[in-house]
């Protein structure tokens, strides 16, 4: 046992030696007269005892326990050694102050002394066994065992301290929130053992990039946090995002191969976007999230308009979930007139959606929700079946003639429905429409899926009578190979092709060659976009077959479409633009 005597009376220190004569108990005693002298030594060595006198010249004894419990790391015990007989509230001031015992300098005896200090030395260790064992437990309470990087509690608990801190010194503070793309995937065809090996790596890697300063978390699951206080600016932070893609789209080694991987990477700041450390990890969230949608491998700040944008997407969301967005979905019909005589020869239905308090809202509003959730196959079906039984009725009425054609979109998830095929054909059989009263309308996008399957599938139903028109033609990147061995009997041009003619002559030269080549292929051609009167002189000219726009009509309600039907003049339009020229 190694000994530190602190007492300023020689004479005292005397006396305890004379008392520590048992050499195998304490081997080593190194004196101190003053606190200071006491302090400096038990810095500069280890002790197992320090037997502290409770008045020192130079400091109180509670200011010397004081800076001994600093130490964190030394385990020595101390015992207080006093000649005051009023010990009492002295005593347990000591005791709360950190030490293990307390004694009489008159009660000093070897036995005594001896007892006090295997006993003080044995609550020390002790205690000091509860300390690590706090120390561990605290470790794995803020630490991630599989990274080693801190945890999600440590991460709350240190962003609401460096919020607190930057709202203090008046600085800006930086959340990144990280994701890995497609993590899913290397854990379903490599293993999780893969996977783990995979996190650790991306751990590490972060750990390698960031500042000095930074504090690195992992959150849960694939996804990690990085804390940037003193922020700059967001260019800074926007900086540090982009090392970050580029440090993980190095190849990982995994199973002995290299395995490429991106991340998604949202960004929040500090007062601008939150005032709370939940909030703040909240839009950070969202910023990934938009990141993801915009195609991954990037990273995103969170702004206002970020946030409307997920909110309105929420609204959709639960609105389609609770079934109230489809049976507030309604049918509108824009006609279709033929090019020649300007009968009306059919109609394009198109979905609205009938909003209780926001009125009527066009499919721009939440299309992209309903297909990114995998409701569209579901909502196509209901509407066509609405569509094709409102068109049934105007046949049979009269208001549209017999060869009359409804125009309906099929989105890519409804192509690709297994009864998509039984479906149509009960439906037609049901409320008795031909199948070429109904022409199925197939963009580019929807045939990227699997071209092969719908193809086969269109083939199908163009046996069954309905009719296959490629949608938006020309707005794609191979819409010639698709035109080349899609069952297509008609091409509808875009109205993007129409916006500047006749002004611009170059465009006038495309629409021309686009018209002519559909002709060379025995394909009826629909002119969509028509809004002015030299537009439809000229697609008339140049041989259309059949317009649609804004000049004739916009997307009408039944009742509208109705009134429309029964007060249409064909001859109006023929007195207009007479009878069509020649286009050079």
């Amino acid at each position: 046992m190694r000994l530190l005597l602190v007492d300023d009376d020689e004479l005292d220190r005397m006396a305890v030696v004379r008392v520590l004569q048992n050499p195998s108990l304490v081997k080593d005693i190194v004196h101190a007269n003053t606190a200071v002298k006491a302090l400096k030594l038990y810095e500069e060595n280890d002790f197992d005892i320090v037997l502290l006198d409770y008045r020192l010249p130079d400091m109180e004894c509670l200011d010397v326990l004081s800076q001994l419990a600093q130490h964190t790391e030394k385990q020595a015990a101390v015992v207080i050694l006093t000649g005051m007989e009023d010990n009492e509230t002295i005593e347990r001031n000591c005791i709360f102050a950190g030490a293990q015992d307390f004694l009489l300098k008159k009660e000093l005896s070897e036995r005594h002394l001896t007892k006090a200090l295997l006993h003080a030395q044995a609550r020390h260790a002790l205690n000091n066994k509860l300390i690590e064992t706090h120390k561990r437990l605290k470790y794995l309470a803020e630490n991630d065992p599989m990274t080693g990087l801190s945890n999600r509690y440590y991460f709350e608990e240190h962003l609401r301290n460096a919020m607190q801190r930057a709202h203090r010194l008046n600085v800006q503070l930086g959340l990144i929130y990280l994701d890995i793309d497609n993590f899913k995937l290397v854990n379903d065809s490599l293993g999780h053992d893969s996977g783990d090996h995979l996190l650790k790596q991306v751990a590490q890697r972060l750990q390698e990039v960031v500042r000095e300063g930074d504090i690195v978390c992992r959150l849960g699951g694939d996804e990690f946090a990085i804390i940037v206080p003193d922020l700059e600016n967001d260019t800074a932070i926007g900086a540090l995002s982009q090392r970050i893609l580029e440090q993980v789209r190095e190849p990982f080694a995994l199973n002995q191969t290299e395995q490429f991987i991106t991340c998604s990477i949202g960004i929040a700041t500090f007062p601008r976007c939150a005032s709370t450390a939940e909030d703040m990890l909240k839009r950070a969230d969202l910023a990934m999230y938009h990141a993801k949608r915009a195609g991954r491998n990037g990273f995103h700040f969170f702004s206002e308009v970020l946030q409307e944008q997920i909110i309105h997407r929420m609204m959709v969301e639960n609105e389609l979930r609770s079934q109230r967005l489809q049976n507030q979905l309604v049918q509108y019909y824009q006609p279709v007139l033929n090019a020649q005589d300007f009968t009306v020869c059919g109609a394009e239905m198109l979905m609205r959606w009938q909003h209780p308090t926001q009125g009527l809202l066009p499919p721009a509003v939440f299309i992209d929700v309903v297909e990114e959730l995998g409701f569209f196959a579901e909502i196509d079906s209901r509407n066509r079946q609405l569509a094709c039984l409102q068109f049934a009725r105007w046949r049979q009425s009269g208001l549209i003639a017999a060869d009359g054609v409804l125009a309906v979109n099929a989105s890519a998830q409804w192509l690709q429905h297994d009864h998509m095929l039984t479906e149509i054909e009960r439906d037609l059989s049901q409320i008795d429409l031909p199948g070429r009263c109904l022409l199925l309308e197939v963009t580019e996008s929807a045939l990227v899926s699997d071209f092969d399957k719908t193809s086969a599938r269109l083939r199908h139903l163009k046996q069954f009578g309905l009719k296959v028109a490629l949608d938006d033609f020309g707005i794609g990147y191979s819409s010639m190979t698709y035109l080349k061995h899609l069952p297509a009997s008609i091409l509808k041009i875009d109205r993007s092709f129409v916006q500047n003619v006749p002004e611009n002559e170059a465009d006038c030269r495309l629409l021309k060659a686009m018209i002519v080549m559909a002709k060379s292929l025995a394909l009826e051609v629909i002119v969509e976009g028509i809004e002015t009167l030299p537009q439809a002189t000229l697609c008339r000219a140049l041989g259309a077959d059949k317009l649609q726009g804004f000049l004739f009509a916009k997307p009408l309600s039944p009742e509208d479409f109705e009134h429309f039907l029964s007060s249409h003049q064909p001859a109006r339009y023929l007195s207009l633009y007479g009878e069509p020229d020649q286009a050079g």
